[in-house]
């Protein structure tokens, strides 16, 4: 296994980092969609989205319910927030062909941060999964959405569609991946198994994909283990995809740059008290350092 492994370093990221057109437009860098959010949980989605930006993305959406959409918009400047219907306060089944006919005009989407929990909402993700034909990143609450629909992932990999999902460990254990092997044997035989990118988030992140591929991250510190980190990387991860990376190297980018956007914090703030929109803030300064500037 450990012949496999690919640890990343900062002459691999700074390889990777997609380049910038001095004629490009906002169109060139890559056209986004983060759909998630509801009442109680509307942080999520706003972090997800201004890290997309902050990454480089060109054009940048935002779906949330429109029972928070007077939240959101406040808050989210640089990136275009729209309402969806909504039922108590989360996405509702009518919002489907909304959502659907967004994600079909972007280069990738992103669902989950903020989405919540109830049976709606996991028809809503089904069907999303089953019919969107752009890359998508699943987190947070879709991953629980998907939890007995896998197969899913197994039909989009047959249609040659990317699918990157992003769980914790808990997220990683209830998805039914296997929590008893080594952490790396686990990653390789859920992303092989499901067809899908793995990113398994936690110290020394690791991302696979279903070729048998096999990055571990370098950087990130313990500060980072806070609600909404999560957030920012499915969000730097989509802009990534949107820019148009390899699949598994966008994943494996964004987990580097996230953790050395952290590494900044830990150095200029503490662990302690660092907070995630910290790290949003550093993401530039961590993109430049990883160039080598």
């Amino acid at each position: 296994m450990d012949k496999q492994v690919k640890f990343l370093s900062r002459e691999t990221a700074a390889s990777w980092l997609p380049g910038r057109r001095e004629d490009g437009h906002k169109g060139t860098f890559g056209k986004v969609c983060v759909i998630g959010g509801s009442v109680g949980l509307t942080g999520a989605p706003v972090l997800a989205s201004k890290a997309a930006a902050r990454t480089g993305s060109g054009l940048v959406f935002l779906g949330v319910p429109e029972e928070i959409y007077g939240i959101t918009a406040p808050l989210s400047l640089e990136v275009m927030t729209y309402p969806l219907p909504g039922r108590e306060g989360r996405l509702s089944a009518e919002a489907f062909f909304r959502i659907q006919e967004k994600l079909g005009a972007c280069d990738a989407g992103l669902i989950g941060p903020g989405l919540g929990r109830n049976r709606d909402l996991f028809r809503l993700v089904s069907r999303l999964l089953e019919q969107v034909q752009i890359p998508l990143v699943v987190d947070a609450d879709a991953l629980y959405a998907i939890r007995e629909q896998k197969e899913i992932l197994k039909h989009r990999r047959e249609k040659g569609l990317v699918t990157v999902l992003t769980p914790h460990e808990g997220e990683f254990s209830y998805l039914g991946g296997n929590s008893r092997a080594e952490r790396r044997e686990g990653a390789l035989e859920f992303a092989r198994t499901f067809g899908c990118i793995l990113v398994r988030k936690g110290p020394g992140t690791l991302i696979a994909d279903p070729e048998g591929n096999l990055y571990q991250n370098t950087t990130g510190n313990s500060g980072m283990a806070k609600g909404g980190s999560g957030d920012i990387l499915g969000g730097m991860i989509l802009s990534l995809l949107g820019q148009g990376m390899e699949p598994v190297r966008a994943a494996a980018l964004g987990a580097w740059l996230h953790g050395c956007a952290g590494d900044l914090c830990k150095e200029e703030i503490g662990e302690y008290g660092m907070l995630p929109t910290d790290m949003l803030e550093r993401i530039p300064e961590a993109i430049r350092r990883t160039q080598g500037g």
